[in-house]
């Protein structure tokens, strides 16, 4: 990665940062599955991206599950 992108990549990461510091805790794992499952869509299989799917995936299952079925 050139010196540029890299620049490039951090500025947007920043501007990512701020943008998400509004929205509520729970809505980042669904945010990172979508941003993870086009990133495996449109680059093809690689171990970040399957990472952060699978984990992210993981904990929109679990709160779906907590919210239909609380242990309170």
């Amino acid at each position: 990665m050139s010196p540029f992108a890299s620049l490039a990549v951090c500025m947007l990461s920043m501007a990512a940062g701020l943008q998400a510091s509004s929205l509520r805790p729970n809505q980042y794992s669904v945010i990172i599955l979508c941003l993870s499952l086009a990133w495996l869509w449109f680059d093809g299989p690689n171990a970040p991206g399957f990472g952060l799917s699978l984990g992210s995936g993981w904990v929109v299952l679990n709160q779906a599950v907590d919210r239909l079925a609380p242990l309170d």
